[in-house]
């Protein structure tokens, strides 16, 4: 019974705090609750809506979203996201 008891409290401790561990994708994460994920989103869509500009130096915005990606800490997911 004891056993039983322990197992579940630990199932529920997780339950409970696994989302409190931020993510910075944006398809994974809670883009209400969470602030990186929102950060990143932001990062996503300024990517996203700027490189389709007829005129847009690639270059220039790339580097532009990989800094906002460092600011919000996912600088992993931002080069992922980059090199699509």
């Amino acid at each position: 019974m004891k056993s039983y008891a322990l197992i579940a409290a630990a199932a529920l401790f997780v339950g409970m705090t696994g989302a409190a561990y931020a993510e910075c994708d944006t398809h994974k994460g809670d883009r209400d609750a969470d602030k990186q994920t929102r950060c990143s989103e932001k990062c996503e869509d300024y990517w996203t809506s700027r490189k389709q500009n007829y005129f847009s130096d690639i270059e220039k915005l790339k580097g532009e979203a990989v800094t906002c990606f460092e600011q919000c800490g996912c600088k992993e997911h931002g080069e992922k996201f980059l090199s699509r």
